[in-house]
């Protein structure tokens, strides 16, 4: 099942019950034909909840992330190079690259 799958799932789930839950933060969402499988996110995600699985996609193998685990702080997305981790809100809506970057300057220290 993919995250579009998933989204809509929960979101007839709500429909049904008739009950309207806040917005949760954003899950990291791997992009399989972007990833070359560096590890760098694995490196820097706090929660430990990214590996790096095999793939036919290339000899490094591709990103899994437990989104169950995933807290939603964007380090692996603002650290990988190749652009392949987008943060998904649970409604579906992605977080804007100018987000990424104001995070990256905060992390950084310069602000």
């Amino acid at each position: 099942m993919n995250i579009n799958e998933e989204i809509a799932q929960s979101r007839n789930a709500e429909a049904e019950k008739g009950v309207r839950q806040p917005r949760r933060k954003a899950t990291a969402v791997v992009n399989a034909d972007l990833c070359t499988g560096c590890g760098i996110c694995a490196t820097v995600c706090p929660t430990v909840c990214i590996s790096i699985v095999e793939s036919e996609l290339n000899f490094n193998g591709v990103s899994f992330i437990d989104r169950q685990r995933c807290t939603g702080c964007n380090i692996c997305a603002i650290d990988c190079p190749w652009f392949a981790i987008e943060m998904i809100y649970p409604d579906g809506t992605k977080k804007e690259p100018a987000e990424y970057e104001r995070q990256l300057q905060k992390q950084r220290g310069y602000r």
